[in-house]
């Protein structure tokens, strides 16, 4: 069972109903729920001796670490209100980029809640960044919780998006407290490539999580010309699931993690809660 959980409060829209889940799944699972305040500070102007003191950027990080104050206190405020074990914490982002100073506050928890971003615009840059760190630079599993999703805390109906690789394997391990507790556990292959056979795999992992009392079964369905996430999405609609797992897939970093395709069409495509792994 979770006994740590963590959120970062991104400054997106849809941190309130992440923070929403969070609370609900400490409650249910007894967990303690850490909340982040970010503050991200801009870094003052530099020079070839160093820092350049600037009075406009002095009084920028004044506001802005006042308005991290305000929020922590309503933060505090909403937690006090659900009588769960939880903490508010105001974080600082000055010479650490704010996304991945949040992934280093989640290396003591078992989960980590983010709120996810809605299509590929603007107001998904902040979400995307978040989820991203988080994924790759904390070694901890990532719970995204698309904005106005219907929730349900814990999840009764749970798919699995299978296929044999590390990402998904450590995605269901991570996600073993929430198989557990959940009415029906579906793995899920969808199946693109027909000389492809991912049965075997998905039967031992099937014959595993029974060993755990998970209450599983097995699924094959065809993508009929959708890509892998759309039918993901769609299958799981079908049989209206609660939440999905999934592994999360990303490549070198160059000026940032860029997320491989599915994953990207997950965070930004799913209606429904989604666990990633990696």
């Amino acid at each position: 069972m979770y006994k740590d959980l963590m959120i970062p409060m991104t400054g997106s829209d849809g941190d309130d109903d992440a923070l929403t889940f969070a609370m609900a799944l400490a409650k249910s699972s007894g967990a303690r729920l850490t909340a982040l305040e970010m503050v991200d500070l801009p870094m003052p102007m530099t020079h070839p001796w160093g820092l350049t003191p600037d009075a406009a950027t002095a009084d920028l990080h004044a506001a802005l670490r006042e308005r991290g104050r305000i929020n922590l206190t309503k933060l505090e405020l909403r937690l006090a209100g659900e009588r769960i074990s939880a903490e508010a914490r105001l974080v600082e982002a000055l010479y650490s980029e704010a996304p991945r100073l949040a992934a280093k506050q989640a290396y003591d928890a078992d989960l980590s809640i983010v709120t996810g971003a809605v299509g590929d615009t603007v107001d998904s840059i902040l979400p995307h960044d978040y989820f991203v760190a988080l994924l790759f630079e904390s070694g901890r599993p990532v719970l995204m919780v698309p904005p106005h999703c219907v929730l349900t805390v814990p999840p009764r109906r749970v798919v699995i998006a299978w296929q044999p690789t590390r990402e998904i394997t450590r995605a269901v391990h991570d996600a073993l407290p929430l198989l557990i507790a959940a009415e029906s556990v579906a793995v899920l292959t969808v199946e693109t490539d027909p000389g492809q056979d991912n049965e075997p795999s998905a039967r031992r992992i099937v014959e595993h999580l029974e060993r755990h009392g998970v209450q599983v079964s097995r699924l094959v369905r065809p993508a009929l010309g959708q890509t892998v996430a759309t039918a993901l999405l769609h299958y799981s609609r079908e049989i209206r699931a609660d939440l999905l797992v999934a592994g999360g897939y990303g490549h070198s970093r160059l000026r940032e993690w860029a997320l491989g395709g599915v994953t990207r069409e997950l965070l930004i495509a799913s209606d429904l809660p989604v666990l990633f792994g990696h």
